[in-house]
């Protein structure tokens, strides 16, 4: 390879790399908000996916139930390779002729629709566990977001702690403390280094959880942004109860007992029995002719043998609107825990954040101006430290609490995804 060649093929591959690290770094700089989530895990989730082959497969089978049963070709052969009369094939009949079932009580009607209500069945399980999913990104996006402000406290707590082992350090310089408070300084400055890093890890585990639910198992995102101390308002608690008949569970219960019904009605209509009418021709070498065949035949005892399968498929009716009437009971339940602890989350949270967490930074600033004059003591000044760091973290908590609880509730009464999303 000449000197020109080889120039040009490395500047080739110096553009090359310098485009991955750009295109790389663009993609460790995205901000993700909840919308981009809950959009990637709709177009990508493995099971999402899924879903449109599952679906196929359901269709084509329903199209089998629609089918109607094959006219069968039958050929038999008689009277050969005996003795006598019968030997070799002197005497032997031919006999060619199809048969055909005439279904009689609407049965090919009734397993259509059969067939459309397990398409109904299979929908509705799919919306179910697609509700399940985005309401697992959701959780697991306030917990991202969460764990961010965890880091930000962190970090902060740890910059305080700095600053007051540097005052620590001024003050012993100046002969007003003793040197033992250095090393307490330090000690805490190390504890809180140690969960700074703890909180770092825990971010980026997190981080990992959220994208791992549309494939994606490196956080090719920087942050995700919201706003974890926005409350939207709160609907009453009867407005939600109403709203329990859209539950994708109870919406199953729906389709399961229309799968049963049509079950059913195809049970019953095997009470009356099909025809199997036959027709053909018959070769008589015996007399050197043909003659036509023809016959019926018509099964006896169809309605005692159908009994059983509808005594089972009521039964099942039966049991699946018990079922149904006790998931209604503990949906309700859950809703109301649920409510509650959404209305404490919220009160808390606002007290926390608007109320508290002012009160603890004017108390920290005042700890640290009367520290560094000699008024108040390094202890004084930790706990002042420790209790603001407290608040901050339990607000942050209680936040991700409300919009965790509210997530769920809009799970429960089938609502699409919008806490955070829209904001």
């Amino acid at each position: 390879m000449n000197q020109s060649r080889w120039r040009a093929l490395r500047a080739c591959v110096f553009l090359s790399m310098c485009g991955w690290i750009d295109g790389a770094s663009a993609a460790q700089e995205r901000v993700l908000t909840l919308r981009d989530a809950l959009a990637l895990a709709a177009q990508r989730n493995p099971d999402i996916a899924a879903f449109a082959s599952q679906s196929e497969g359901a269709r084509q089978q329903a199209a089998l139930h629609v089918l109607r049963p094959a006219t069968t070709l039958e050929v038999q052969l008689e009277n050969f390779a005996g003795t006598g009369a019968v030997s070799a094939t002197r005497s032997l009949e031919t006999t060619l002729q199809l048969s055909h079932i005439v279904e009689l009580g609407g049965k090919a009607r009734l397993r259509q629709q059969f067939g459309d209500a397990g398409l109904e069945q299979i929908d509705a399980a799919q919306n179910a566990k697609r509700a399940d999913i985005l309401a697992e990104v959701a959780r697991r996006f306030i917990h991202v977001l969460s764990d961010q402000e965890q880091l930000k406290s962190t970090e902060r707590a740890t910059r305080l702690a700095e600053q007051a082992r540097d005052a620590v350090q001024q003050r012993i310089e100046a002969g007003a403390a003793s040197p033992v408070f250095l090393s307490r300084a330090e000690i805490a400055l190390a504890r809180l280094r140690i969960a700074q890093e703890h909180a770092e890890h825990e971010l980026l585990s997190s981080r990992v959880a959220l994208s791992s639910l549309w494939g994606d198992d490196s956080a090719q995102f920087s942050e995700v942004r919201g706003h974890l101390f926005d409350f939207p308002d709160i609907e009453p608690l009867a407005t939600y109860v109403q709203r329990l008949g859209e539950n994708p569970d109870l919406m199953k219960f729906a389709t399961d007992a229309r799968v049963l019904d049509a079950q059913m009605r195809l049970a019953e209509a095997q009470r009356t029995p099909n025809i199997t009418l036959n027709a053909g021709v018959r070769r008589l070498e015996g007399l050197d002719g043909q003659a036509f065949v023809a016959g019926f035949a018509l099964p006896i005892g169809s309605g005692r043998r159908a009994q059983p399968e509808l005594r089972a498929i009521k039964a099942d009716r039966d049991h699946l609107q018990f079922s149904e009437q006790s998931r209604l009971l503990e949906l309700k339940s859950t809703l109301f825990g649920l409510y509650q602890e959404t209305i404490h989350a919220r009160t808390e949270a606002q007290a926390l954040h608007g109320d508290i967490r002012p009160q603890a930074e004017r108390m920290l600033q005042t700890s640290d101006a009367g520290y560094r004059v000699g008024r108040f003591s390094l202890l004084e000044l930790a706990d002042a430290q420790k209790q603001l760091l407290d608040i901050e973290q339990e607000s942050i908590r209680a936040a991700a609490d409300f919009h965790t609880h509210l997530i769920e509730i809009e799970r429960l009464t089938g609502a699409a995804v919008h806490a955070l999303a829209d904001r």
